[in-house]
């Protein structure tokens, strides 16, 4: 008699809808109208705000920290107010492609600038670390232009 290994992954998946990993809903507030376009900011969770270990808790600070990247535009919607809370979709795919450019990206961009200037530069610690740092930022700026 054997036995298979089944993971709880397994069996979440068994027991869950498929939709919900084919696209992700997220609620938005219309906070600006421009010609074609309307500027919409993300509808936070209020828990945040009204936490006490919201100073000492690092999901509250960096909450803080990148408010401004929460608000992106999008072409004007017939009938959209200012004020209007509307849902956007997004596909899965979508989702997890962006996320491997915001946080993979740079950091292979780190090691690869690195790796690079060992080859040109094998006895420079100092400008093996500078490229690498060099690299870093530059994958930052391409994906802050790229990603607009």
């Amino acid at each position: 008699m054997g036995y298979e290994i089944i993971s709880f992954f397994d069996i979440f998946l068994a027991t869950t809808s498929r939709k919900w990993f084919d696209r992700m809903k997220e609620d938005f507030e219309i906070i600006e109208i421009k010609q074609d376009w309307m500027i919409l900011k993300a509808q936070r969770q209020s828990g945040c705000q009204t936490c006490e270990s919201k100073s000492a808790c690092g999901t509250g600070v960096l909450s803080g920290f990148f408010a401004g990247f929460s608000q992106f535009k999008k072409p004007l919607q017939k009938d959209a107010q200012m004020g209007d809370v509307i849902t956007l979709e997004i596909a899965a795919s979508e989702l997890f492609f962006r996320a491997f450019q915001l946080y993979l990206m740079p950091l292979l961009a780190l090691f690869c600038g690195a790796y690079f200037s060992t080859l040109l530069f094998p006895a420079n610690d100092i400008v093996q670390a500078l490229m690498g740092l060099g690299a870093f930022a530059l994958s930052l700026i391409f994906l802050r232009v790229y990603l607009k």
